[in-house]
């Protein structure tokens, strides 16, 4: 019975690595089998196998996520956090003992990803608009420099801050649009370990 549930849920991780998933799906046959589980225990301490699978392939990119270092290709590592989000997503909407707390939990998720998205859009409007304005104005003065040479100069002057500031000021507001992803991801690692960890799983679908 415990290999017929654990095949199941080995059905519902094809998207985790083949290694990992094995030595994963063996840990916790050997764990339930030392323990003397019955399939009833199993379920009411994990719960369905699709349940399992889900809090598995949360916490595993969680883990993942927070060891990952720069080794690991960037593209792998949204995929991942794509997949987290996704998952809590499923997770909460999946669950009717979780309904009252994931119509909070997306209240707040669906209002951090527009506050994220419109901060983001504000700075980098703001930075196009800025680098817009130099150039405009290093333009201006240098056709200005024809009828007022300090009028000139002080338009291309007034250009080469504004395209320098914007150099400058780049690589802080990467590092800002970074901290607030991070910020995001944070939260919802948060809410993944909260309420969908192997140990939260009863009353989800």
């Amino acid at each position: 019975m415990i290999k017929e549930y654990l095949d199941n849920v080995r059905s519902y991780l094809k998207d985790l690595p083949t290694d990992e998933r094995e030595e994963l799906l063996q840990f916790y046959e050997e764990q339930m089998l030392d323990a003397g589980y019955s399939i009833q225990d199993i379920e009411e301490k994990y719960g369905t196998p699709k349940q399992f699978a889900r809090s598995l392939k949360i916490e595993y990119f969680i883990e993942n996520d927070e060891v990952a270092d720069d080794t690991v290709p960037r593209s792998t590592r949204t995929k991942n956090r794509m997949n987290l989000v996704w998952l809590v997503v499923l997770g909460l909407f999946a669950s009717p003992f979780l309904i009252p707390i994931a119509i909070g939990v997306i209240g707040i998720l669906i209002s951090a990803i527009i506050l994220f998205l419109g901060i983001l859009f504000s700075i980098y409007v703001g930075i196009i608009g800025v680098l817009a304005g130099g150039l405009i104005a290093f333009v201006n003065g240098v056709i200005l420099l024809w009828q007022s040479v300090a009028t000139g100069v002080f338009y291309i002057g007034a250009g080469l801050l504004l395209t320098g500031a914007v150099i400058f000021f780049a690589p802080i507001v990467w590092r800002v649009t970074r901290w607030l992803f991070e910020m995001l991801v944070t939260f919802i690692k948060w809410v993944g370990n909260r309420y969908l960890s192997k140990n939260n799983v009863k009353g989800a679908h």
